[in-house]
Protein backbone atom coordinates (compact mmCIF):
# COMPACT_ATOMS: atom_id res chain seq x y z
CA UNK A 1 0.00 0.00 0.00
CA UNK A 2 2.51 2.30 0.92
CA UNK A 3 4.39 1.61 -2.09
CA UNK A 4 1.44 3.25 -4.13
CA UNK A 5 1.06 5.67 -1.70
CA UNK A 6 4.74 6.99 -2.60
CA UNK A 7 4.06 6.87 -6.76
CA UNK A 8 0.89 9.06 -6.25
CA UNK A 9 2.55 11.46 -4.11
CA UNK A 10 5.42 11.58 -6.77
CA UNK A 11 3.09 11.86 -9.73
CA UNK A 12 1.15 15.03 -8.16
CA UNK A 13 3.68 16.74 -7.28
CA UNK A 14 5.12 16.40 -10.71
CA UNK A 15 1.66 17.59 -11.88
CA UNK A 16 1.55 20.68 -9.54
CA UNK A 17 5.00 21.57 -10.87
CA UNK A 18 6.73 21.53 -7.30
CA UNK A 19 8.94 19.27 -8.64
CA UNK A 20 9.94 18.23 -12.05
CA UNK A 21 10.22 15.09 -14.02
CA UNK A 22 13.95 14.99 -14.30
CA UNK A 23 14.20 15.27 -9.92
CA UNK A 24 11.84 12.50 -9.81
CA UNK A 25 13.82 10.53 -12.00
CA UNK A 26 17.52 11.49 -11.09
CA UNK A 27 17.46 11.26 -7.17
CA UNK A 28 20.34 10.47 -5.25
CA UNK A 29 20.51 7.74 -2.70
CA UNK A 30 18.30 9.05 0.53
CA UNK A 31 17.36 12.01 -0.70
CA UNK A 32 13.56 10.58 -1.72
CA UNK A 33 11.62 7.89 -1.15
CA UNK A 34 12.29 4.70 -3.16
CA UNK A 35 9.05 3.23 -4.15
CA UNK A 36 10.35 -0.38 -3.38
CA UNK A 37 11.00 0.45 -0.01
CA UNK A 38 8.72 3.56 0.51
CA UNK A 39 7.91 3.49 3.86
CA UNK A 40 8.83 0.06 5.12
CA UNK A 41 12.19 0.14 5.93
CA UNK A 42 14.50 2.04 7.81
CA UNK A 43 16.43 3.24 4.95
CA UNK A 44 12.52 4.19 3.08
CA UNK A 45 11.45 6.14 6.18
CA UNK A 46 14.97 8.39 6.89
CA UNK A 47 14.74 9.07 2.95
CA UNK A 48 11.13 10.24 3.25
CA UNK A 49 12.33 12.44 6.65
CA UNK A 50 15.14 13.88 4.51
CA UNK A 51 12.67 14.81 1.79
CA UNK A 52 10.72 16.35 4.04
CA UNK A 53 13.88 18.85 5.17
CA UNK A 54 14.71 19.24 1.50
CA UNK A 55 11.71 21.14 0.72
CA UNK A 56 12.56 24.17 3.01
CA UNK A 57 16.18 25.17 0.97
CA UNK A 58 13.91 25.72 -2.03
CA UNK A 59 13.89 29.64 -3.33
CA UNK A 60 10.84 30.14 -1.96
CA UNK A 61 11.31 28.65 1.39
CA UNK A 62 14.41 29.23 3.47
CA UNK A 63 16.62 29.32 0.10
CA UNK A 64 15.20 32.58 -0.20
CA UNK A 65 11.94 34.10 0.61
CA UNK A 66 11.42 33.56 3.72
CA UNK A 67 14.31 35.33 5.11
CA UNK A 68 14.40 38.41 2.44
CA UNK A 69 10.79 39.13 2.01
CA UNK A 70 10.31 39.97 5.45
CA UNK A 71 13.15 42.34 5.42
CA UNK A 72 11.57 43.81 2.18
CA UNK A 73 8.31 43.81 2.91
CA UNK A 74 9.43 45.83 6.48
CA UNK A 75 11.79 48.66 6.71
CA UNK A 76 14.98 46.91 6.72
CA UNK A 77 15.22 46.24 2.83
CA UNK A 78 16.13 48.98 0.61
CA UNK A 79 15.39 47.46 -3.16
CA UNK A 80 18.79 48.25 -5.17
CA UNK A 81 17.12 47.17 -8.45
CA UNK A 82 20.41 45.66 -9.81
CA UNK A 83 18.19 43.11 -11.48
CA UNK A 84 14.99 44.45 -10.51
CA UNK A 85 14.25 41.45 -7.72
CA UNK A 86 12.35 42.06 -4.53
CA UNK A 87 11.86 45.53 -6.01
CA UNK A 88 8.39 45.41 -5.83
CA UNK A 89 8.15 43.52 -1.97
CA UNK A 90 10.19 46.85 -0.93
CA UNK A 91 7.60 49.13 -2.02
CA UNK A 92 4.56 46.83 -1.44
CA UNK A 93 3.18 47.09 -4.60
CA UNK A 94 -0.40 44.91 -3.97
CA UNK A 95 0.30 41.42 -4.73
CA UNK A 96 4.26 41.47 -4.14
CA UNK A 97 4.34 39.48 -1.20
CA UNK A 98 4.57 35.59 -0.95
CA UNK A 99 3.02 33.25 -3.97
CA UNK A 100 1.78 30.56 -5.08
CA UNK A 101 4.55 28.49 -4.50
CA UNK A 102 5.31 28.86 -0.47
CA UNK A 103 2.05 28.00 0.15
CA UNK A 104 2.02 24.54 -2.41
CA UNK A 105 5.50 23.42 -1.39
CA UNK A 106 4.26 23.75 2.42
CA UNK A 107 1.14 21.98 2.17
CA UNK A 108 2.92 18.90 -0.27
CA UNK A 109 5.80 19.14 2.91
CA UNK A 110 2.82 18.91 5.66
CA UNK A 111 1.40 16.06 3.46
CA UNK A 112 4.62 14.01 3.47
CA UNK A 113 4.52 14.69 7.17
CA UNK A 114 0.90 13.42 8.34
CA UNK A 115 1.93 9.93 6.07
CA UNK A 116 5.28 9.76 7.93
CA UNK A 117 3.40 10.37 11.21
CA UNK A 118 0.44 7.97 10.49
CA UNK A 119 2.83 5.27 9.06
CA UNK A 120 5.45 4.87 11.57
CA UNK A 121 4.21 3.63 14.72
CA UNK A 122 3.08 0.83 13.10
CA UNK A 123 5.94 -0.22 10.81
CA UNK A 124 8.05 -3.51 11.98
CA UNK A 125 11.20 -4.07 9.98
CA UNK A 126 14.86 -5.18 10.66
CA UNK A 127 16.75 -1.93 12.48
CA UNK A 128 13.81 -0.22 13.27
CA UNK A 129 14.28 0.59 16.83
CA UNK A 130 11.63 2.57 19.37
CA UNK A 131 14.21 5.19 19.45
CA UNK A 132 14.09 5.63 15.97
CA UNK A 133 10.06 5.91 15.96
CA UNK A 134 10.51 8.48 18.38
CA UNK A 135 13.27 10.48 16.68
CA UNK A 136 11.30 9.98 13.42
CA UNK A 137 8.02 11.12 14.85
CA UNK A 138 9.62 14.15 16.73
CA UNK A 139 11.29 15.44 13.49
CA UNK A 140 7.75 15.58 11.76
CA UNK A 141 5.90 16.59 14.01
CA UNK A 142 8.69 20.12 14.70
CA UNK A 143 8.15 20.60 10.85
CA UNK A 144 4.78 20.31 10.46
CA UNK A 145 4.42 22.68 13.18
CA UNK A 146 6.72 25.18 11.56
CA UNK A 147 4.98 24.61 8.44
CA UNK A 148 2.43 25.64 9.64
CA UNK A 149 3.50 28.76 11.55
CA UNK A 150 4.96 30.08 8.10
CA UNK A 151 1.75 29.94 6.04
CA UNK A 152 -0.20 31.53 8.81
CA UNK A 153 2.09 34.42 9.70
CA UNK A 154 2.27 35.06 5.72
CA UNK A 155 -1.62 34.61 4.64
CA UNK A 156 -3.10 35.34 7.67
CA UNK A 157 -3.21 37.75 11.16
CA UNK A 158 -1.70 37.18 14.04
CA UNK A 159 -3.18 36.57 17.30
CA UNK A 160 -3.81 40.32 19.54
CA UNK A 161 -3.05 41.78 15.93
CA UNK A 162 -5.96 41.91 14.38
CA UNK A 163 -8.09 44.20 11.66
CA UNK A 164 -11.68 42.78 12.72
CA UNK A 165 -13.25 43.59 9.25
CA UNK A 166 -10.97 41.93 7.22
CA UNK A 167 -9.98 39.20 9.17
CA UNK A 168 -11.09 35.65 6.92
CA UNK A 169 -9.40 33.07 9.78
CA UNK A 170 -6.30 31.65 9.63
CA UNK A 171 -5.22 29.08 7.24
CA UNK A 172 -6.22 25.47 7.17
CA UNK A 173 -5.02 22.86 9.49
CA UNK A 174 -3.71 19.78 7.30
CA UNK A 175 -3.40 16.92 10.04
CA UNK A 176 -4.09 13.77 8.07
CA UNK A 177 -2.46 12.59 4.93
CA UNK A 178 -3.68 12.28 1.30
CA UNK A 179 -2.69 8.77 0.27
CA UNK A 180 -4.57 9.02 -3.17
CA UNK A 181 -5.39 11.15 -6.27
CA UNK A 182 -9.14 10.91 -5.63
CA UNK A 183 -8.63 12.00 -1.87
CA UNK A 184 -6.49 14.94 -2.95
CA UNK A 185 -9.31 15.79 -5.25
CA UNK A 186 -12.22 15.54 -2.79
CA UNK A 187 -10.30 17.10 -0.29
CA UNK A 188 -11.90 21.32 0.06
CA UNK A 189 -10.35 22.12 3.89
CA UNK A 190 -12.01 25.33 5.08
CA UNK A 191 -9.69 28.14 6.58
CA UNK A 192 -9.41 27.00 10.69
CA UNK A 193 -9.34 29.55 13.22
CA UNK A 194 -6.21 31.46 14.06
CA UNK A 195 -6.38 31.13 17.57
CA UNK A 196 -6.88 27.23 16.46
CA UNK A 197 -4.27 27.42 14.24
CA UNK A 198 -1.58 28.51 16.67
CA UNK A 199 -2.93 26.00 19.26
CA UNK A 200 -2.01 23.02 16.45
CA UNK A 201 1.29 25.01 15.89
CA UNK A 202 2.05 24.64 20.08
CA UNK A 203 0.45 21.03 19.79
CA UNK A 204 2.95 19.92 17.53
CA UNK A 205 5.91 21.42 19.03
CA UNK A 206 5.03 19.94 22.46
CA UNK A 207 5.22 16.80 20.80
CA UNK A 208 8.55 17.30 19.27
CA UNK A 209 9.62 18.57 22.41
CA UNK A 210 8.56 15.42 24.46
CA UNK A 211 9.80 13.10 21.60
CA UNK A 212 13.34 14.73 20.76
CA UNK A 213 16.31 15.17 22.71
CA UNK A 214 19.54 17.46 22.77
CA UNK A 215 21.38 17.98 21.21
CA UNK A 216 20.35 14.83 19.10
CA UNK A 217 21.86 13.61 15.68
CA UNK A 218 23.40 15.60 13.27
CA UNK A 219 22.85 18.64 15.45
CA UNK A 220 21.99 21.31 14.62
CA UNK A 221 21.35 20.26 10.98
CA UNK A 222 17.99 18.30 12.57
CA UNK A 223 15.39 18.85 14.96
CA UNK A 224 16.17 18.66 18.60
CA UNK A 225 14.81 19.48 21.75
CA UNK A 226 16.17 22.86 22.25
CA UNK A 227 15.13 23.73 18.57
CA UNK A 228 11.61 22.50 19.74
CA UNK A 229 11.56 24.93 22.81
CA UNK A 230 13.20 27.77 21.04
CA UNK A 231 10.19 27.71 18.81
CA UNK A 232 7.67 27.14 21.03
CA UNK A 233 9.02 30.26 23.14
CA UNK A 234 8.38 32.39 19.32
CA UNK A 235 4.95 30.87 18.92
CA UNK A 236 3.56 31.93 22.52
CA UNK A 237 5.22 35.31 22.21
CA UNK A 238 3.61 35.74 19.05
CA UNK A 239 -0.19 34.16 20.31
CA UNK A 240 0.79 36.90 23.13
CA UNK A 241 1.12 33.62 25.88
CA UNK A 242 4.01 35.36 27.51
CA UNK A 243 3.49 32.86 30.41
CA UNK A 244 4.50 29.97 28.21
CA UNK A 245 7.20 32.40 26.14
CA UNK A 246 9.06 32.42 28.98
CA UNK A 247 8.60 29.03 30.66
CA UNK A 248 10.06 27.85 26.92
CA UNK A 249 12.88 30.27 27.00
CA UNK A 250 13.93 29.22 30.51
CA UNK A 251 13.78 25.96 29.21
CA UNK A 252 16.06 26.11 26.24
CA UNK A 253 18.64 29.00 27.96
CA UNK A 254 19.20 26.25 30.82
CA UNK A 255 19.55 23.65 28.20
CA UNK A 256 21.13 25.33 25.28
CA UNK A 257 22.43 29.14 26.85
CA UNK A 258 26.19 28.29 26.85
CA UNK A 259 25.98 28.49 22.58
CA UNK A 260 25.63 32.29 22.86
CA UNK A 261 28.57 33.58 21.45
CA UNK A 262 30.29 37.11 22.62
CA UNK A 263 31.84 39.95 21.07
CA UNK A 264 35.05 38.46 20.62
CA UNK A 265 33.92 35.06 18.17
CA UNK A 266 30.32 36.66 16.70
CA UNK A 267 31.49 37.78 13.91
CA UNK A 268 34.04 34.29 13.28
CA UNK A 269 30.85 32.34 13.74
CA UNK A 270 28.99 33.81 10.99
CA UNK A 271 31.88 33.21 8.56
CA UNK A 272 31.99 29.21 9.72
CA UNK A 273 29.63 26.81 8.14
CA UNK A 274 27.70 26.94 11.41
CA UNK A 275 27.37 29.50 13.98
CA UNK A 276 27.39 28.17 17.33
CA UNK A 277 24.36 29.69 18.11
CA UNK A 278 22.27 28.38 15.92
CA UNK A 279 19.58 25.58 17.03
CA UNK A 280 18.20 24.52 14.18
CA UNK A 281 19.87 25.52 10.86
CA UNK A 282 19.43 24.01 6.81
CA UNK A 283 22.66 22.22 5.67
CA UNK A 284 23.18 23.20 1.78
CA UNK A 285 26.00 19.70 1.38
CA UNK A 286 26.78 19.91 -1.85
CA UNK A 287 26.96 22.50 -4.84
CA UNK A 288 24.29 20.37 -6.03
CA UNK A 289 21.80 22.22 -3.87
CA UNK A 290 22.95 26.03 -4.51
CA UNK A 291 19.92 27.72 -5.80
CA UNK A 292 22.21 30.02 -7.81
CA UNK A 293 22.83 34.07 -9.06
CA UNK A 294 20.03 35.22 -9.44
CA UNK A 295 17.92 34.39 -6.40
CA UNK A 296 20.06 32.49 -4.14
CA UNK A 297 20.06 34.25 -0.50
CA UNK A 298 23.54 35.15 -0.89
CA UNK A 299 23.17 37.77 -4.27
CA UNK A 300 19.94 38.76 -2.73
CA UNK A 301 22.01 40.50 -0.41
CA UNK A 302 25.45 41.13 -1.43
CA UNK A 303 27.67 41.78 -4.76
CA UNK A 304 30.45 40.31 -2.81
CA UNK A 305 32.24 37.06 -3.29
CA UNK A 306 34.43 37.06 -0.01
CA UNK A 307 34.37 39.36 3.26
CA UNK A 308 36.13 42.60 2.20
CA UNK A 309 37.06 41.73 -1.80
CA UNK A 310 35.73 44.40 -3.45
CA UNK A 311 37.31 43.43 -6.69
CA UNK A 312 35.41 40.44 -7.64
CA UNK A 313 31.82 40.51 -7.95
CA UNK A 314 29.63 37.64 -7.13
CA UNK A 315 25.56 38.88 -6.62
CA UNK A 316 23.49 41.42 -7.42
CA UNK A 317 22.69 42.92 -3.49
CA UNK A 318 19.46 43.25 -4.45
CA UNK A 319 18.29 44.00 -0.83
CA UNK A 320 20.82 46.39 1.43
CA UNK A 321 19.96 47.63 4.90
CA UNK A 322 17.54 50.85 4.75
CA UNK A 323 19.23 54.38 6.18
CA UNK A 324 17.19 53.82 9.20
CA UNK A 325 19.02 50.39 9.91
CA UNK A 326 22.38 51.81 9.49
CA UNK A 327 21.24 54.49 11.77
CA UNK A 328 19.98 51.45 14.20
CA UNK A 329 23.29 48.80 13.81
CA UNK A 330 25.52 52.18 14.42
CA UNK A 331 27.30 52.50 10.74
CA UNK A 332 27.58 56.02 9.58
CA UNK A 333 28.15 56.89 5.75
CA UNK A 334 30.37 59.03 4.64
CA UNK A 335 29.38 62.30 4.12
CA UNK A 336 26.43 61.24 6.30
CA UNK A 337 23.36 59.21 6.19
CA UNK A 338 20.87 60.62 3.81
CA UNK A 339 18.84 59.93 0.75
CA UNK A 340 21.43 62.10 -1.08
CA UNK A 341 24.32 60.02 0.05
CA UNK A 342 22.83 56.43 0.13
CA UNK A 343 21.55 56.59 -3.29
CA UNK A 344 23.62 58.98 -5.40
CA UNK A 345 27.62 57.74 -4.40
CA UNK A 346 29.37 54.69 -3.73
CA UNK A 347 29.49 53.71 -0.28
CA UNK A 348 32.02 53.87 2.25
CA UNK A 349 31.57 54.11 5.94
CA UNK A 350 33.25 57.18 7.74
CA UNK A 351 32.49 55.44 11.65
CA UNK A 352 30.87 52.35 13.69
CA UNK A 353 29.86 52.29 16.92
CA UNK A 354 31.04 49.53 19.21
CA UNK A 355 27.68 47.03 18.50
CA UNK A 356 30.05 44.14 16.44
CA UNK A 357 26.55 43.04 14.55
CA UNK A 358 27.60 45.99 12.31
CA UNK A 359 31.15 44.18 11.16
CA UNK A 360 28.84 41.92 9.07
CA UNK A 361 27.74 44.84 6.84
CA UNK A 362 30.30 46.29 4.30
CA UNK A 363 30.09 47.97 1.25
CA UNK A 364 29.83 46.09 -2.25
CA UNK A 365 31.14 45.93 -5.23
CA UNK A 366 31.11 47.92 -8.11
CA UNK A 367 30.48 45.74 -10.60
CA UNK A 368 26.53 46.36 -10.89
CA UNK A 369 26.40 50.02 -10.24
CA UNK A 370 27.04 52.06 -7.35
CA UNK A 371 27.90 50.26 -4.22
CA UNK A 372 26.10 49.49 -1.13
CA UNK A 373 26.52 48.44 2.34
CA UNK A 374 25.84 44.90 1.73
CA UNK A 375 24.83 42.50 5.08
CA UNK A 376 27.09 39.51 5.00
CA UNK A 377 25.56 37.04 7.08
CA UNK A 378 25.10 34.47 4.35
CA UNK A 379 28.15 34.32 2.05
CA UNK A 380 28.82 31.49 0.76
CA UNK A 381 30.10 29.49 4.14
CA UNK A 382 30.06 25.64 2.56
CA UNK A 383 32.96 26.60 -0.21
CA UNK A 384 30.81 27.82 -2.87
CA UNK A 385 29.20 31.26 -3.64
CA UNK A 386 25.76 31.20 -2.99
CA UNK A 387 25.57 27.98 -1.07
CA UNK A 388 25.38 29.05 2.42
CA UNK A 389 24.01 27.18 5.86
CA UNK A 390 20.94 29.06 7.25
CA UNK A 391 19.97 29.84 10.91
CA UNK A 392 16.40 29.07 11.67
CA UNK A 393 16.45 29.71 15.47
CA UNK A 394 19.21 30.96 17.38
CA UNK A 395 19.93 30.77 21.07
CA UNK A 396 19.88 34.94 20.72
CA UNK A 397 16.54 35.39 19.90
CA UNK A 398 15.33 33.23 22.69
CA UNK A 399 17.17 35.46 25.13
CA UNK A 400 15.00 38.21 23.27
CA UNK A 401 12.15 36.54 23.65
CA UNK A 402 11.94 36.14 27.59
CA UNK A 403 13.19 39.72 27.65
CA UNK A 404 10.02 41.10 25.65
CA UNK A 405 7.38 38.31 26.95
CA UNK A 406 9.37 39.76 31.01
CA UNK A 407 9.03 43.77 29.78
CA UNK A 408 5.72 43.78 28.08
CA UNK A 409 3.02 46.10 29.92
CA UNK A 410 0.41 43.97 31.30
CA UNK A 411 2.37 40.56 30.52
CA UNK A 412 1.36 38.04 33.41
CA UNK A 413 5.03 37.17 34.02
CA UNK A 414 6.56 41.19 33.96
CA UNK A 415 9.24 41.73 35.55
CA UNK A 416 11.59 44.56 34.98
CA UNK A 417 14.48 43.78 36.68
CA UNK A 418 14.60 40.31 34.76
CA UNK A 419 14.06 41.80 31.14
CA UNK A 420 16.35 44.24 31.68
CA UNK A 421 19.46 41.59 32.49
CA UNK A 422 18.45 39.00 29.51
CA UNK A 423 18.18 42.69 27.39
CA UNK A 424 22.04 43.39 28.67
CA UNK A 425 23.02 39.81 27.91
CA UNK A 426 22.52 40.46 24.29
CA UNK A 427 24.26 43.43 24.75
CA UNK A 428 27.00 42.89 26.27
CA UNK A 429 27.62 39.92 24.45
CA UNK A 430 27.73 42.30 21.59
CA UNK A 431 30.33 44.91 22.29
CA UNK A 432 27.46 47.62 24.02
CA UNK A 433 27.55 49.15 27.38
CA UNK A 434 25.12 47.65 29.46
CA UNK A 435 21.52 49.90 29.30
CA UNK A 436 19.88 50.97 32.40
CA UNK A 437 16.33 51.59 31.45
CA UNK A 438 12.67 50.75 32.78
CA UNK A 439 8.97 51.53 31.22
CA UNK A 440 8.26 51.65 28.32
CA UNK A 441 11.97 52.53 27.22
CA UNK A 442 12.93 49.41 28.02
CA UNK A 443 10.20 47.60 26.38
CA UNK A 444 11.14 49.80 23.23
CA UNK A 445 14.91 49.15 23.40
CA UNK A 446 13.87 45.29 23.53
CA UNK A 447 11.89 45.34 20.40
CA UNK A 448 14.98 47.99 18.92
CA UNK A 449 17.26 44.65 19.99
CA UNK A 450 15.42 42.06 18.35
CA UNK A 451 15.39 44.09 14.97
CA UNK A 452 19.21 44.23 15.00
CA UNK A 453 20.30 40.94 16.67
CA UNK A 454 17.87 39.38 13.81
CA UNK A 455 18.10 41.65 10.64
CA UNK A 456 18.16 40.02 7.60
CA UNK A 457 17.19 36.40 9.35
CA UNK A 458 13.37 36.84 8.20
CA UNK A 459 12.02 38.50 11.70
CA UNK A 460 11.30 42.06 10.79
CA UNK A 461 7.81 42.03 9.06
CA UNK A 462 6.47 39.36 11.64
CA UNK A 463 7.80 41.16 14.40
CA UNK A 464 5.67 44.38 13.54
CA UNK A 465 3.12 42.73 11.81
CA UNK A 466 2.35 40.68 15.36
CA UNK A 467 2.90 44.09 17.48
CA UNK A 468 0.11 45.54 15.03
CA UNK A 469 2.72 48.47 13.56
CA UNK A 470 2.56 50.23 10.49
CA UNK A 471 5.30 49.71 8.34
CA UNK A 472 7.10 53.17 8.71
CA UNK A 473 9.31 52.99 5.50
CA UNK A 474 10.66 56.65 5.09
CA UNK A 475 12.92 57.89 3.60
CA UNK A 476 12.95 55.53 0.60
CA UNK A 477 8.90 54.42 0.72
CA UNK A 478 5.77 55.35 2.17
CA UNK A 479 4.71 54.09 5.24
CA UNK A 480 2.00 51.38 4.90
CA UNK A 481 -1.03 51.05 7.47
CA UNK A 482 -1.24 48.06 9.52
CA UNK A 483 -4.98 48.04 8.53
CA UNK A 484 -3.47 48.20 4.90
CA UNK A 485 -4.61 44.61 2.88
CA UNK A 486 -1.39 44.31 1.58
CA UNK A 487 -0.42 43.23 5.62
CA UNK A 488 -1.44 39.92 4.41
CA UNK A 489 -0.51 37.91 1.16
CA UNK A 490 -3.17 36.83 -1.04
CA UNK A 491 -4.42 33.44 -1.15
CA UNK A 492 -3.53 31.27 -4.34
CA UNK A 493 -5.65 32.13 -6.92
CA UNK A 494 -5.97 28.73 -7.98
CA UNK A 495 -6.30 27.15 -4.46
CA UNK A 496 -9.36 29.63 -4.12
CA UNK A 497 -11.02 28.61 -7.58
CA UNK A 498 -10.95 25.17 -7.26
CA UNK A 499 -12.35 25.24 -3.19
CA UNK A 500 -15.49 26.74 -2.11
CA UNK A 501 -14.71 26.29 1.14
CA UNK A 502 -11.42 28.74 1.22
CA UNK A 503 -12.20 32.26 1.57
CA UNK A 504 -9.86 34.99 -0.24
CA UNK A 505 -8.03 37.67 2.36
CA UNK A 506 -10.10 40.92 1.59
CA UNK A 507 -8.80 43.05 -1.27
CA UNK A 508 -7.79 40.50 -3.60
Amino acid sequence: MKKIIINVILITLISSGVISCKDALDIEPRQSIDATTALTSKDGINAAVVSVYSRLKGVRMYGRDIIALPEALADNGFATNKSGRLLNEANNVFRAHFIQDTWQISYAAINQANLIIETVPGVEAPGITAADKSFWLGQMYFLRGLYHLNLALAYAYIPGAVVGSQDKGGVPLMLKGTASATDALALKPSRAPIDEVYTQIVKDLENANLLLTFPGSNFPAVANKAAAQALLARVNLYRKDFAAAKKWSDSCITLAGSRLTNSGNYVSNWRGATNNESLFQLVFATNAENNGVNESLQTSYTTLTAPGNTTTTGGFGDLVPTISLLNSLGITLTGGNNTTIFGGQNATIASRTADVRNLLYEPGTTGRGLSKVECTKFLGKNGFINLDNIPVVRIAEVYLTRAEALSTPGSSVFNETAALADLNTIATNRGLPAFALAGSALYEEVINQRRLELAFEGHRFWDLKRLGRDLVKAPHYNTVSFSDIRILAPLPTVEVDGNKNLVQNSGY
